[in-house]
């Protein structure tokens, strides 16, 4: 849960919202009695149907505007897009699925809900911390009179008890001074810190891997398939080397993580990218490290940050060289350099399994890559299989990936 809170943490705007939620739903459910770390963790999650691109919007599109206009509904509504998108892909994660009802529901008015369900009023409690936040988000030196008449004259949409539980919460002025702070990035750390396992078992890592995955490369058509491709690569690359194939393919799936700050017009950009442009694009390793940070001594953490080095010292961020690499980063360095080049770009399309290991070995045998990996390539392409046309790793990316495209078409 760590790595997908800090991921939310990194998109503007978003993170401050889904923490403020979060925050105030768990400090809601302690005055009704609810258990309020699972308020907090749906309260941050809430929204990640927003991540996935839908009805013409992308990622990029999230500013204080779009955290008003998205949520705006008539009281005959029971969902928005977002919300059936967002329970839709938590379901998919057993670890999550919990939190799934309560994710569907939390624009639905009391009409639509039912008090002697959980569920349902965690929803409730969800729906009036968003509107205190979003009253919050958009105004400076809020207090208790600000938020009074704004949440008063939308009363009807909530439960009694959690409407004046909610009036007793922002009357306290701690309450208030911790909105502040989140809007302003301080205590984001100490805030999350009760509410986070930091879980190292392989399959929720998987799990959580495949859904963070997609949410980072649908942004773009050009990288929708990416992370999945390196993994799979990744592992059977880690399986002719006698590595550890699990540790191979979680470095794939969490690569490039660090993407979710880096804007579609970049990755999308037809044209050379200008210097500027690269600096942003080069700093996706940056954010990588920190989203991953709680994982730094697991065995796949240093070849999933370390993508970009290059065996002569001309890569990024650390400007490494052989000698100061395992033969793990190296590995997934040339796994995914060539499973770039299998894939179109907005300035090519891509190329053949042929050329494309062709390419690469060509950049190894310039001291770039690493010629023991590419060999190692070399071996796993000689089982024929087909890396440009590979299925999904998982039948979780399939099923959001047609359910999105179900409903949106």
């Amino acid at each position: 849960m760590k790595i997908l809170f800090n991921t939310i943490n990194l998109v503007p705007n978003f993170g401050v919202h889904s923490l403020q939620v979060a925050f105030l739903s768990s400090e809601i459910s302690k005055l009704l009695s609810l258990d309020y770390k699972k308020a907090f963790i749906t309260g941050y999650i809430h929204d990640i149907g927003v991540l996935i691109p839908h009805e013409g919007f992308v990622l990029d599109d999230i500013n204080s505007s779009y955290l008003l206009l998205h949520d705006v509904s008539s009281l005959n509504e029971l969902t928005r897009m977002h919300t059936i998108i967002g329970s839709f892909i938590i379901s998919q994660i057993n670890s999550l699925k919990e939190y799934s009802d309560i994710i569907l529901k939390h624009h639905a008015v009391p009409k639509f809900l039912d008090e002697k369900f959980k569920d349902d009023i965690y929803a409730n409690v969800i729906s009036i911390s968003e509107e205190i936040s979003k009253y919050h988000f958009i105004n400076d030196d809020v207090d208790y009179d600000d938020l009074f008449f704004p949440i008063l004259s939308i009363k009807n949409r909530f439960f009694k008890e959690v409407f004046d539980a909610a009036l007793e919460c922002i009357k306290k002025e701690y309450v208030m001074w911790i909105l502040d702070d989140i809007k302003r990035n301080i205590l984001k750390e100490k805030l999350i810190q009760e509410f986070i396992d930091i879980r190292k078992d392989q399959d929720f890592l998987v799990e959580l891997g495949i859904l963070i995955s997609f949410i980072v490369d649908v942004k773009s058509k050009f990288t929708k398939d990416h992370s999945w491709r390196v993994a799979t690569v990744a592992r059977e690359m880690a399986s002719v080397a006698s590595l550890d194939k699990d540790s191979m393919f979680l470095a794939g799936l969490y690569h490039d993580i660090g993407k979710i700050t880096t804007p579609i017009s970049i990755l999308e950009k037809k044209g050379k990218l200008t210097e500027s442009e690269i600096k942003i694009m080069k700093k996706h390793v940056y954010y990588s490290m920190i989203i991953l940070h709680d994982y730094l001594n697991e065995s796949w953490y240093l070849p999933a940050v370390r993508h970009q080095e290059r065996c002569d010292g001309t890569g990024y961020p650390l400007r490494l060289i052989s000698d100061n690499m395992e033969f793990e980063d190296k590995i997934l360095q040339v796994a995914d350099y060539f499973s770039a080049l299998l894939e179109d770009r907005p300035y090519r399309e891509g190329f053949s399994a042929e050329k494309a290991f062709e390419i690469t070995y060509e950049t190894a045998k310039k001291g770039t890559l690493s010629v023991e990996a590419v060999d190692v390539l070399n071996e796993v392409l000689k089982k024929d299989m087909d890396f440009k046309n590979i299925p999904y790793i998982s039948d979780v990316q399939k099923n959001i990936d047609q359910f999105i495209n179900g409903i949106t078409i």
